[in-house]
């Protein structure tokens, strides 16, 4: 080889590593900007988010050193847990944290909630990074530079990044799984073999249904063997056996409280054949909701359009590694669709595939046209691209915002004297103004009894919820996003008739919303997936006539 040559590639090479450090650059920014959006303060003493105090609290449980293990919770796998009580754990012994002694120490509690979004960050830009490392493998430089962009400013990866939530750690092992999928197929090997089988393993014990992902490394060691008439039953088995293992390992609730943990799992599959109380009623199909309600949000419709379109032509190409990545994807979205429960973050360990399809597709068509076709693949996926960061921004952004919780309590306080009597539709919890601080609570009961304990104003909760008894006596009333809208949706007979004698004897006075807004530009706020509003719910206060 030439030494021109040489130069040539190095000079490729350096700026691909400038093109890595960017994009991963980005995705730590998206990731980090309002970081500690929601986390505990003086007003509230848990998070915001519904889910982070149920992993926080059981994770509290565990005690390493002195042989505690069992978190006694399994409706997730015990993975991400262990990895945040290893960092806290850590983070204490060097006296970087504080573990508290009572809830009300905030400050401390607050220290806790960002170890593990932390740990959230982290696992979305290695996952990036790894999305770089799946698109070289398909389609060069390119095509790795723009899947990792892509995922990095996508709103449905980067707002779940945000949390102390199992969801972004899954997401990176299952994209470990296809990349090592990639490379069982392309080299094999006993390495490629063992690394897939134990991130197959860490997967499933951090999510269940991400075990899903062996059928990646399955599917590759099936096509290498058509390649290269080599055996792959007795790798299959063996890839199977050592993923069990790595589960066992890593979630040991099977074998060291089997009664908790298989009470745990039968739950969350009711759960998700069942559904989530009003949320999912009446919304069709599951993969029609997933990708127009889910994917058109946590995507932007452009890339979402473009992403589909990958999916359709990805087949064609009858690339064993393409192939891989779209099986796993469609077999994931089908999985998916099938489910009553349908929460935008059950996608995310599709992202990565599915945007390095995307960017293959893009590298593919630059690649079979001309000049002219190669600027109108440029103006496409250059106004895709900016559409999308800036749909990213915007959304992103918003976590700086003032919460519209701790602005309708801001403006009670401001307007209402004390020993008004404030009325609810609903026990209220995180999508209520903290008019009590403990409000985060798991348990209603415990919520209720809260609202009781408040001195400033006379609370009025409910024993059963949208009871119209609560209008007769409330001079005010607050309602919260999450009560309303599935509830009119669906034609919820009792909060029909709340809401009737509501607009008879009330009117409202002020309400707090948010706008998804960069610069100069306003894409206004609709449809937004049920578990991506947590930062975001519009709160009305409503004053009798």
């Amino acid at each position: 080889m030439s030494e021109s040559t040489l130069a040539i590639l190095a000079m490729h090479k350096r700026d691909a590593w400038f093109l890595l450090a960017g994009a991963l650059a980005t995705a730590a920014a998206f990731r980090l900007i309002g970081i500690q959006w929601g986390t505990p303060n003086a007003l509230h003493f848990f998070s915001l988010h519904p889910d982070e105090w149920v992993i926080l609290g059981y994770t509290l449980g565990l005690n390493f050193p002195e042989g505690q293990f069992d978190p006694q919770f399994y409706n997730y796998g015990t993975l991400y847990l262990y990895l945040l009580h290893l960092a806290i754990l850590i983070g204490s012994t060097y006296g970087w944290l504080v573990l508290p002694n009572d809830i009300a120490q905030y400050e401390a509690v607050a220290a806790l909630y960002l170890t593990g979004r932390g740990l959230s960050v982290v696992a979305g830009v290695l996952t990036c990074w790894l999305a770089w490392e799946m698109g070289k493998r398909l389609g060069g430089y390119r095509c790795a530079a723009i899947a990792a962009f892509l995922l990095a400013i996508v709103p449905l990866h980067t707002i779940h990044c945000h949390f102390l939530t199992t969801d972004a750690t899954a997401t990176l092992f299952t994209t470990g799984a296809l990349l090592a999928s990639l490379q069982l197929y392309e080299h094999g090997g006993r390495r490629a073999l063992i690394a897939s089988s134990v991130l197959v393993g860490l997967s499933a014990a951090t999510r269940y249904n991400a075990a899903l992902v062996g059928i990646a490394p399955l599917l590759a060691l099936w096509l290498r063997s058509r390649e290269h008439r080599e055996a792959w039953l007795g790798k299959a088995m063996l890839l199977a056996a050592f993923s069990a293992v790595t589960f066992l390992v890593v979630c040991p609730g099977v074998w060291l409280n089997p009664e908790k943990f298989w009470d745990d799992f039968r739950y969350e599959a009711r759960h998700v054949r069942e559904g989530h109380g009003l949320v999912f009623v009446n919304t069709g199909l599951g993969w029609v909701y997933h990708y127009w309600m889910n994917l058109r949000f946590g995507l932007g419709l452009p890339l979402l359009l473009l992403s589909t379109l990958s999916m359709l032509i990805a087949p064609l190409s009858r690339r064993p590694m393409v192939i891989i990545l779209w099986v796993f994807v469609l077999t994931y979205y089908l999985f998916l669709g099938s489910f009553a429960v349908r929460f935008a973050r059950y996608l995310l360990p599709i992202l990565p595939p599915l945007l390095v399809l995307t960017a293959w597709l893009i590298g593919e068509s630059w690649r079979n046209t001309q000049q002219v076709g190669r600027v109108a693949v440029a103006a496409v996926t250059g106004a895709i691209v900016l559409y999308t960061f800036l749909w990213g921004s915007a959304v992103v952004v918003t976590l700086l915002q003032p919460d519209p919780r701790l602005q309708a309590l801001e403006w009670i306080r401001q307007n209402l004297p004390q020993g008004t009597r404030i009325g609810f539709a609903t026990i209220p919890w995180f999508y209520t103004p903290p008019l009590s601080p403990y409000w985060g609570e798991l348990q209603p009961s415990r919520r209720a009894e809260r609202a009781r304990e408040v001195q400033e104003y006379r609370l009025l909760v409910p024993r059963q919820e949208w009871d119209v008894n609560v209008l007769r006596q409330a001079e005010v009333v607050v309602l919260s996003q999450f009560e309303v809208d599935d509830a009119i949706r669906v034609r919820h007979a009792p909060a029909l008739a709340f809401l009737e004698e509501l607009n008879r004897s009330f009117r409202r006075v002020a309400q707090f919303d948010t706008t998804f807004r960069v610069g100069g530009i306003r894409f206004g706020k609709r449809n937004v997936p049920h578990d991506m509003l947590y930062p975001f719910p519009r709160i009305e206060v409503w004053r009798r006539e």
